[in-house]
């Protein structure tokens, strides 16, 4: 296979032959590769039309070279008819409806249905660009509505010309396109209404055309070419109906009824078709009951289908004219209530808008009583004659809804599998949803009381009752939770009074729990019952199931934080409860309690707040000190007691912040810490596990304590951190130094020569740090060190943004270059970012010589930034003008926009002119094509030309046009966005090639 695509018709022909069936057929996945990145690039070629054509007509050539062909002459009718002189666009239809007449016969080769449907794009895609092709629709009636194999095609046909109508890669204005659409489409609706007429009707029709009728009936429809009356005057409505009693043709006359319905959106223009839908969608419970009662779930979820989008389109009907739309309302109502789990989620956007319009109607005129003995919604009597019928419906929806939310019956609830379970578990929040459709239209009090009532029912049957029938409804009033009045003193006692009574069954416990995690708001607000909740929390620690400790841990926590001023007389309690059963919790649970502590210690003052702070991290601070006394341990298991220590210290600290003023008992203890810690990282710092944990908490402690007292443990800290990274590579040590930086640079750099000490500090990390990250990179290479070039960017970042002397004083600073654009290379999107970032800040000092003469900006950093561009500007312009249309994220196209602008400012036009073509010229031919790089060349020239005769000049007269002479240079990021959309075109162009062909790479 040749680099490059070929001229030779013959020789092209073949290559193409070869790349094809590699494609299909090599199993080097390499092979594959090349072969799609060769015909991604021979697709762009004028020689692709002929050899494209050669290989559709010959008839030795294989299925899939056929395809490949099709599909590429679609491709380029979209996106290159412009290679094509104009007296050649008719031939090309003529070539395109006698392959269509070949594919279409009866000895046409099998498999050739999607080749038709690529060439069938082609030629409605042609007919949007080719006014002179008149009377499309009916031509093609003409020549294939007769012939009994090609009326499936020509239905296609007629289904994409109405689809293409809306696509935007069809190079058309707005104008154009509207036009077109009027002469394709508007003036043929009649025809082709009658033609679907014909078709569903005609005597021996296959349901093969039928539905393929149905599907471009459909089409017109969503396209808005014709709607809902129109089809009302035609046989095809009453077809649509009838239809759903053929098995064959259910699922067809279901999208377009549905589709019907959709269309009559805007009640007052439709009256007269809806008044002649309604019935017929009504008349539908009949069949729809049989096929519940036989348990028919696909009919069941056609007929769902239809009563939902009735329901929803509908829904200001329904309430105008209850009496006639209950039926349907309840037909939905037996859909949300029917056994396969699959169907019940098509109601849920029903409940949710009609929820809105009748719970709105419904509190507005005061028409319903929610202190109902049996739960049940009621009011006067003309309420209820109006609303009862649906306050009745919604009011089964939540017996349905709870009833869905049992687990399963058996052991391991009943699941076969974790991804079922874990499915279910989601369904279950969908349905949680529901109820709150019901809380709004039924109030939340009512809801509450009947989901309570249905414990209490339960817990009633004694020894027959099953833990699934007490833990639905306990989650259904944890989902319901947001609708419930935090000052609710009706219902919500009950409940909290039963909670601490419920069996101890883990399952039930466990639902208990997290109904308490969800109304703590209201606890607040009832502080009697936070001690024996509190202790019915703490009692969930004692169950040995995970998910009771859990969700103990997160109703801890939710209490801790909403109750924090009525728990500090419990903090006693809470530290007795932490240093005992508190130390067998999974390590999860324990952070959970310490955040959960730190919510109450935040709210105490300063010297108490210290006081509770070291009684909680003192334990801890001396298992890390006994560790680091002790004999060295090795592995992961040894280890994971030092480390979650660690990270139980940092959940403390985070959670309570800081505290102002710091008490004078607490200066030393920064430093106290510090040389724990730092023995410890001596010991240790070769384990990745304590390094990242002790560095965490050197973060938390940074930003706990205020300068003044770290600042004689910095310089300390910096060393300590440099040595650690150097003797071991983990880039944990590298981000805790740009923290150190992020943190206090800007301090120390206004403190000046009285931080002198700091800053040099700052500075020898910057070097060592660098030249360890270079030796690395190239002793094994980008990929292999992504982590330590993610955070060494974070890193260098710092000294951008807080410490820019140490930064272009640094010797480094190539190696910085170097280290940057290297991380651009790595496949983690958001390294990129970084990188890409990292370069933009650091050229946003970038200013030209004649700025600097304007006196517009102080000339501090630019010859050292002109060094730096005179010898990387070459190599940063081709890495970032290729990674962007290859390689990097979407966003990457903006800071590779700054880049490129603030170099402009920095080097000589010609240099910055000839860089742009060795990039461009570098970019692959099957992600640029080469048709397109010279277009692309010139675009970039133009604009740096503008900025060298405009906007220089215009920098050297007076500072106030900095601004508007600014904008030339956003030139520069407009041809960017140019070249990025031409990269983009050809990229769609492969992926739609990749989809229509399936992913042969």
């Amino acid at each position: 296979m040749t680099s490059t695509p070929p001229v030779n018709p013959d020789q092209a022909t073949q290559t193409t032959l070869l790349a094809i069936q590699a494609l299909f057929h090599d199993p080097d996945q390499q092979a594959k590769r090349r072969a799609n990145e060769w015909l991604s690039e021979f697709q762009h070629t004028n020689e692709a039309w002929q050899t494209c054509h050669t290989l559709l007509t010959a008839p030795e050539a294989p299925q899939e070279a056929r395809m490949v062909a099709a599909q590429t002459i679609r491709s380029k009718v979209v996106y290159d008819l412009s290679q094509l002189p104009k007296d050649s666009l008719l031939p090309l239809r003529d070539s395109l409806l006698q392959s269509l007449t070949h594919f279409t016969s009866t000895s046409s080769p099998t498999g050739s249905r999607a080749i038709t449907t690529q060439l069938c794009l082609a030629l409605a895609d042609l007919a949007y660009q080719l006014p002179e092709w008149t009377d499309v629709a009916a031509g093609m009636v003409d020549m294939f509505g007769n012939r009994v194999e090609s009326v499936e095609m020509l239905l296609e046909f007629l289904k994409v010309l109405v689809e293409e109508a809306g696509n935007p890669r069809i190079p058309l204005s707005s104008t154009e396109a509207a036009y077109m659409s009027r002469e394709l489409l508007s003036g043929q609706t009649e025809r082709i209404l009658g033609l679907l007429e014909m078709y569903l009707s005609a005597e021996g029709v296959t349901a093969r055309v039928q539905t393929a009728a149905f599907e471009t009936l459909r089409a017109w429809l969503q396209a808005g070419e014709v709607d809902a009356n129109m089809i009302a005057q035609t046989r095809l409505f009453q077809f649509s109906f009838d239809a759903l009693s053929n098995i064959e043709l259910f699922d067809a006359a279901v999208d377009v009824i549905c589709d019907m319905i959709h269309e009559t959106q805007e009640v007052e223009d439709n009256v007269q078709v809806i008044e002649m839908i309604v019935p017929k969608v009504i008349a539908l419970r009949g069949p729809f009951d049989k096929a519940v009662q036989e348990e028919d779930d696909d009919s069941v979820r056609g007929f769902c289908r239809i009563f939902t989008e009735a329901g929803e389109t509908y829904r200001q009907l329904i309430l105008a004219h209850p009496d006639t739309f209950l039926p349907l309302v309840e037909a939905i109502g037996i859909c949300a209530a029917y056994h396969d789990l699959d169907i019940v989620p098509i109601t849920f956007a029903f409940w949710w808008k009609f929820g809105q319009a009748l719970g709105k109607r419904v509190r507005a005129d005061d028409r319903y009583d929610e202190d109902n003995e049996d739960g049940r919604p009621s009011g006067n009597a003309q309420s209820q004659a109006i609303y009862g019928p649906f306050l009745q419906v919604y009011a089964n929806l939540q017996d349905s809804m709870i009833r869905h939310l049992q687990f399963p019956q058996g052991d391991n609830a009943g699941f076969t599998n974790a991804a079922a379970r874990d499915e279910f578990r989601s369904f279950r929040h969908d349905m949680g949803d529901t109820l709150k459709d019901c809380c709004a239209v039924l109030g939340a009090n009512v809801c509450m009381k009947r989901s309570y009532d249905l414990v209490m029912a339960a817990l009633a049957k004694g020894d027959a009752m099953v833990w699934q029938e007490v833990e639905a409804p306990l989650f259904s009033m944890r989902s319901m939770g947001a609708e419930v009045d935090p000052n609710d003193d009706e219902v919500l006692p009950h409940i909290m009074d039963m909670l601490p009574t419920l069996p101890r069954h883990p399952k039930i416990q466990y639902a208990a729990i997290l109904v308490l995690s969800r109304y703590t708001q209201w606890i607040n607000q009832h502080p009697t019952y936070l001690s024996f909740q509190l202790n019915y929390i703490s009692s969930g620690f004692e169950i040995q199931t995970d998910d009771v400790a859990a969700a103990a841990a997160q109703a801890m926590k939710w209490m801790c934080k909403d109750c924090k001023e009525h728990l500090v007389p419990y903090l006693g309690q809470l530290y007795t409860f932490m240093t005992t059963a508190g130390t067998a919790l999974e390590v999860e649970d324990r952070l959970e309690v310490a955040e959960a502590i730190g919510f109450v210690i935040s709210t105490m003052p300063p010297n108490d707040a210290a006081e509770a702070l070291q009684r909680f991290t003192q334990p801890l601070l001396q298992q890390v000190q006994s560790v680091t006394a002790g004999p060295l341990l090795s592995g992961r298991e040894e280890l994971t007691p030092l480390t979650e220590a660690l990270e139980q210290i940092e959940a403390y600290i985070t959670t309570v912040g800081s505290i102002e003023p710091l008490p004078s008992s607490c200066v030393n203890t920064a430093a106290a810490v510090y040389q724990v810690l730092d023995q410890l990282i001596d010991k240790y710092y070769a384990a990745y596990a304590v390094a990242d944990r002790v560095c965490n908490l050197l973060r938390r402690g940074l930003a706990f304590f205020p300068f003044d007292v770290l600042r004689p443990i910095l310089p300390i800290l910096l060393e300590r951190l440099n040595t650690s990274f150097e003797r071991s590579g983990h880039s944990a040590y590298i981000w805790i130094v740009g923290k150190c930086v992020g943190l206090f640079g800007k301090e120390v750099s206004a403190l000046g020569p009285a931080a002198a000490d700091i800053e040099s500090a700052f500075t020898t990390s910057l070097e060592r740090v660098t030249l360890q990250v270079r030796q690395m990179e190239a002793g094994q290479g980008a990929s292999e060190i992504p982590d330590v070039l993610e955070d060494y960017c974070q890193f260098v970042m710092q000294y951008v943004l807080r410490s820019t002397d140490v930064i272009f004083n640094s010797s480094q600073l190539p190696n910085i270059i170097e280290l940057t654009l290297a991380t651009t290379t790595l496949p983690a999107g958001q390294s990129v970012m970084t990188a890409l970032e990292l370069i933009e800040d650091l050229l946003k000092y970038a200013v030209s010589p004649q700025e600097v003469a304007a006196g517009a900006v102080p000339p501090t950093y630019l010859p050292v930034l002109q060094a730096l561009i005179q010898q990387y500007g070459q190599k940063i312009v081709t890495m970032v003008l290729q990674g962007v249309v290859q390689d990097y994220p979407e966003d990457g196209q903006q800071p590779v926009g700054e880049i490129v602008k603030s170099i402009c400012k920095l080097a000589p036009p010609e240099n910055v002119r000839q860089w742009v073509a060795l990039a461009i010229e570098g970019v692959p031919g099957h992600v640029i094509p080469v048709s397109s790089k010279q277009e692309i060349m010139q675009a970039f020239d133009q604009c740096v030309d503008l900025v060298q005769k405009t906007w220089l000049p215009l920098i050297r007269l007076l500072k106030i046009y900095r601004v508007f002479a600014d904008g030339y240079l956003d030139s520069i990021k407009n041809a960017i966005r140019s070249y990025v959309r031409t990269a983009r075109r050809a990229r769609d162009r492969r992926d739609r090639m990749r989809d229509t062909l399936g992913d042969r790479r």
